[in-house]
């Protein structure tokens, strides 16, 4: 059976774009909903680090921030939980969004995406927490021991969103020195409650070097949409925009990104 998924391709490229993606992901996770119609989101960044809400907690965050301006890294804080990640334009974001969620238990969830992960780029891919990367977790995505990709999820409505932060191509060590700088300055005095990650920048790698391909971002994405018609999807190309004008849509976006503004708001307020 022919199934039909939306595609939805962005570049965040300014800083007055960094809380869009995440507003989309609110507004989309309605659309998936209400309509049961899935959609892939791709997402690309300038260089960004993107703080999950557990980062505010760190003892010294503000001089942490400092370092990242002074690298001339954008930041922000997601409206999720977690960690931080670093991106730029060579780490693709992908999100599926898939209807029925009560027919996806949330192992089920990060079993599609590693399915379709494994199916586009290698079946040397294992799942299983990499402690010493940077946003460390249990759907960590792993070739010879090194993390490639880490997975994530939200659920809503009758919609779940399956994220996956992908290491493409690019100066990974830098992205993991970055990060592991930055955990090193914001976390001290050492957090006696939480476990911040202490980072080993030699756990991370990018998928063109572990898989001997010449990736790019893009090539990447026309892989995994290859990946997905080999799933008997359908990929739309052109709905996107029409629904991303509707009201709906438009109302749930706004009141995604009104938190999102607030959340941020009190996080410079208190650096």
């Amino acid at each position: 059976m022919n199934k039909q998924i939306i595609l939805y391709d962005q570049n965040v490229r300014t800083a007055q774009e960094m809380l869009e993606p995440f507003a989309d992901t609110g507004a989309i996770l309605q659309f998936v909903s209400e309509e049961q119609i899935a959609l892939a989101h791709f997402w690309t960044t300038s260089p960004t680090v993107i703080l999950g809400l557990q980062d505010q907690r760190l003892n010294n965050l503000s001089a942490g921030l400092d370092f990242l301006e002074e690298k001339n890294y954008i930041y922000y804080l997601r409206n999720s939980g977690g960690l931080g990640v670093v991106t730029d334009p060579d780490i693709l974001n992908f999100t599926l969004f898939l209807p029925h969620k009560d027919q996806l238990s949330i192992d089920d969830a990060y079993g599609k995406m590693y399915s379709i992960m494994k199916q586009t780029f290698s079946d040397r891919l294992k799942t299983g927490e990499v402690i010493h990367s940077y946003c460390p977790g249990t759907f960590d995505l792993s070739i010879d021991g090194k993390k490639i990709a880490g997975i994530s999820q939200r659920r809503s409505g009758d919609a779940v969103a399956i994220m996956a932060y992908i290491s493409i191509t690019g100066d990974q060590k830098s992205r993991s020195q970055l990060m592991k700088d930055f955990y090193e300055i914001s976390n001290f005095p050492i957090h006696q409650k939480i476990d911040f990650p202490n980072i080993d920048v030699h756990c991370m790698e990018n998928l063109d070097i572990l898989t001997h391909q010449p990736l790019t971002v893009a090539s990447a994405k026309q892989k995994i949409l290859q990946s997905l018609s080999n799933d008997d999807y359908s990929i739309d190309t052109d709905s996107f925009n029409i629904i991303s004008n509707s009201a709906p849509y438009s109302d749930a976006y706004n009141k995604t990104l009104e938190d999102l503004v607030y959340k941020n708001k009190k996080l410079l307020g208190e650096n």
